[in-house]
Parts: C-alpha cells; structure tokens; sequence
C-alpha cells in the first residue's frame, strides 16, 4: 500500500482537501492508499476553514472533524510519495530533509510525470515548466476566499488526482 502525505501551508484548505479527495477517488476505484495530509506553517489545531468544508460536502465529504497539523519531519521518510500544493512547499520540504529527492513532487507535476510515464495525455495538465521557481504547477490558494474559488481549487486538485490514480489504476484487460 502506498502511503502518500499531501502538505500545504497552513492543513486548514488545500492539503486537506486534497487528502480527502484522494482519499475518496483511490478507494472508489479500488487502489489501495494511505493518505494523510500536514501543513508547513501550523501553529495550532485548526478545523478545515467553512469554505473547504463546504466545498467538500459537495462530493460527500465530511471534513468536520479535520484539524491541521505541523509537518513532521522525523516521520517524512516514511512516506512513499510527498505532494506539495507549490512549487515553494517542495523547496522547503526538501530544504528540511534533502534525501527526499525523487518523491517530492508538487502535485501538478506529479501528476504530469506520470502520465508522460504512462502515455497519456491530459490537455489540462500537459504544461511546460522552463524556470524551477516558475507557478505553472503550482495549486491556487484559496485562503479566505469565496466559495467559488475552493470549488475552482477543487477541480485542479481533482484533475491531478484523478491523472495520478489513472496510472495507478490496475490494467483491467490483463485481469
């Protein structure tokens, strides 16, 4: 079972989101995951904002109970996939432990990655990304924003998501 941990700033939006989506989508297809999500800049336990929780509710998702919490850098080795939300999260993550290297990725470029792997194609995802400081991959924050935005950085995190569990989806011709 792969475990994967999604990190953003503060765990109250995006990676919160995101876990829980990846969460939902690789159990529905049946892929076996571990998946948890932590933030860079945490200082207390704080429930995933009104927006997010609303948001996710959309896709019966309850994220009531989620409260955020502080990357731990003691416990990053044991994961086996790190997706960050930008491009400025990978470079801290891989600034505290620097031998995570190859499994540090922002979640776009995750995503892109291995449907080039794969073969496939994703209109959506099929960027170039010339400078490394560049936000092409970068996941928009919706922090105290409306509704309307968590629901736009919803769908970007969905469409990475599913391009990843895609791949990882077992050939069903060869069963």
């Amino acid at each position: 079972m792969r475990k994967v941990l999604l990190i953003c700033t503060g765990n109250t939006c995006r990676s919160a989101m995101a876990a829980a989506l990846f969460q939902q989508r690789a159990q529905k297809r049946g892929i076996p995951v571990e998946v948890d999500s932590a933030g860079l800049s945490v200082f207390s336990a704080l429930p995933a904002s009104p927006q997010a929780q609303q948001v996710m509710e959309d896709f019966g998702i309850d994220l009531s109970q989620h409260r955020s919490k502080q990357v731990d850098v003691q416990k990053l080795d044991n994961y086996d996939l790190i997706l960050t939300m930008t491009n400025a999260h990978k470079q801290h993550v891989l600034r505290l432990n620097p031998n995570l290297a190859g499994k540090v990725f922002m979640l776009k470029e995750f995503a892109q990655k291995i449907m080039q792997e794969t073969g496939k194609t994703n209109e959506k995802l099929n960027m170039v990304d010339p400078d490394p400081v560049t936000t092409v991959y970068d996941i928009s924050d919706p922090y105290g924003q409306s509704v309307e935005v968590y629901r736009h950085t919803a769908s970007e995190i969905i469409e990475a998501i599913d391009a990843i569990l895609d791949a990882w989806q077992p050939n069903r011709d060869q069963q």
